[in-house]
């Protein structure tokens, strides 16, 4: 027993001066000065302004979806037969009507579910789910928040499925001219009234539940802070997202002069990492079917060619998957319904990317959180513009590169894979739908799909480079990190060490006043 005596005391001993330093850290004559401005936090930008330009975004929406409507009935009505509208247009023009509808309908979209990601940060802010300041809005429900709940998920999913699905046969080619699909037209009309229903029942049923419209990770925050949910946890000045599972007080840490990646950050990211390369194997993989295939319609004389349009006789580079039947004792169905069998099976392939696209928005945007905390400290000589807490979210989107790629490869990619499966119709026989595949044309989405895997797997392997922790628009890290949330008059404020020359324990933390603010000691041990 006497021999245990010595070990305990200098355990005992040992806590207590890990105790005390972080008292000293905590309460010294500087830091007694942050902790009263945080019982005066500033109040968090509630961007109201915000929530005007959601409801700008569904007025376009529910515009567009009446047009949509509207025109495809209108064409039903004058043109029974083809369920068509006969275009005098070239190749090229189809291709590029596609291409435009393709980005005003990423456009629209993107602005009317930007409310339903809202909806769902603060409705799992109430249900005490809230971590990360994004999530994987479609794969992630509310257990009460019904805009949120798993069923209007599906349905928005659904939706979003369909518009891309309907857009890539708007336009569908026939024997002499093409056609303005009635079908298609209706089914994108309807993909939109039903996500501006989704967007609409978030507006109209959480806006008591909304604190602030604002997409900025440090404005969420403090709006946290103020409801009460979070609290700042002393003695974390240098932890970053990854060491939230220290629930114990730390002991002091060296800083790092390069961070960890996102990958082992999310749990949902290596499992996105997979699915988009997935993707990239099955677009290499059915490039190469298609090839197969077309080699085996013309065996005697066949040519492997990249041209871009459909080939014939030796330069045949397209294989055909035909709805109907063209016997002579008529068809299975009416031409209506291979329309519509037709727009399901460009869905399902769609869908594929769709879910894929949705799933990398989780790491753009974290990227895109982390890119907006690194602006409070510099490594080199050049100064920090620092941190604001007001930022209009159409300026974080266009100001973001990964945001900006992303809405490239939205548009892009499904335009492409329109341009790859053709919808070729045959309204005046009234027994066959086919679909065309263009291997040439797979190979220009296989690249898109393989530069896609690129890009994410580069997000999310990428380690940020010196010693400012990341957070990746972690909520409860931001609030460690953050130990003053005053701002100067432009509304910025910068990270950096704060330890005055005469104490002997450093500590990290925030200020108005960058001049106050010295660069992190990678030699030392901080709080």
């Amino acid at each position: 027993m006497k021999q245990c005596l010595p070990v305990l005391r200098r355990r005992y001993l040992g806590k207590i001066r890990t105790l005390r330093i972080i008292w000293d850290v905590s309460y010294s004559s500087s830091s007694r000065h942050q902790m009263t401005k945080m019982h005066q936090n500033p109040n968090f930008d509630t961007a109201s302004r915000t929530r005007i330009y959601c409801f700008l975004s569904l007025l376009i929406g529910v515009t567009l979806a009446l047009l949509c409507l509207s025109s495809g009935l209108y064409i039903i009505a004058t043109e029974p037969k083809t369920l068509g509208l006969p275009l005098d247009i070239s190749p090229l023009t189809q291709e590029l009507v596609i291409l435009i509808v393709n980005v005003t309908l990423t456009l629209c979209i993107d602005g009317m579910m930007f409310t339903h990601s809202v909806s769902l940060r603060w409705a799992l802010h109430h249900e005490n789910g809230l971590q990360f300041n994004t999530n994987i809005r479609l794969l992630t429900s509310s257990s009460r928040s019904g805009p949120n709940r798993w069923y209007s998920n599906a349905a928005t999913l659904f939706f979003l499925v369909l518009s891309y699905g309907s857009s890539s046969t708007l336009l569908p080619q026939t024997l002499t001219t093409p056609l303005l699909n009635a079908t298609s037209l209706i089914g994108l009309g309807m993909a939109l009234a039903g996500q501006a229903v989704i967007a609409a029942w978030c507006l109209l049923s959480n806006r008591r539940l909304i604190p602030t419209w604002s997409s900025n990770p440090l404005n969420a925050t403090l709006a946290a802070i103020k409801m009460g949910t979070i609290t700042r946890r002393p003695g974390r000045s240098l932890l970053s997202v990854h060491h939230q599972k220290h629930k114990l007080l730390p002991e002091p840490v060296c800083p790092a002069k390069r961070q960890r990646p996102m990958i082992i950050a999310h749990r949902a990211v290596p499992y996105i990492v997979i699915i988009v390369w997935s993707l990239a194997f099955l677009a290499t993989a059915w490039v190469i079917s298609i090839v197969l295939v077309s080699r085996t319609i013309s065996p005697t004389c066949w040519n492997f060619t990249m041209m871009w349009n459909i080939g014939g006789y030796c330069f045949y580079n397209s294989a055909e998957f035909r709805f109907g039947s063209s016997d002579t004792y008529g068809p299975l169905y009416t031409y209506g319904q291979y329309t519509i069998l037709c727009l399901l099976f460009v869905c399902a392939i769609q869908g594929l990317q769709t879910i894929g696209l949705h799933c990398v928005e989780l790491l753009v945007n974290m990227s895109r959180d982390e890119a907006v905390w690194r602006r409070a400290y510099s490594e080199t000589e050049k100064q920090a513009p620092g941190l604001q807490l007001t930022q209009s979210p159409l300026v974080a989107a266009v100001t973001s590169w990964e945001n900006v790629i992303l809405l490239f490869a939205k548009a892009v990619s499904h335009w492409a894979l329109s341009q790859a499966m053709l919808p070729v119709f045959f309204p005046w026989d009234m027994k066959t739908v086919s679909i065309v595949f263009v291997y040439s044309r797979l190979a220009l989405y296989a690249l898109l799909a393989i530069l896609l895997a690129l890009f994410t797997t580069y997000l999310a392997l990428r380690r940020p480079s010196g010693c400012q922790p990341t957070t990746l628009g972690h909520l409860q890290t931001i609030a460690d990190l953050v130990d003053d949330w005053e701002t100067d008059d432009h509304g910025r404020m910068w990270w950096g060490e704060k330890t005055w020359s005469s104490e002997q324990i450093r500590h990290a933390g925030t200020s108005c006043h960058r001049r106050l603010l010295s660069r992190i000691d990678v030699e030392a041990k901080y709080f």
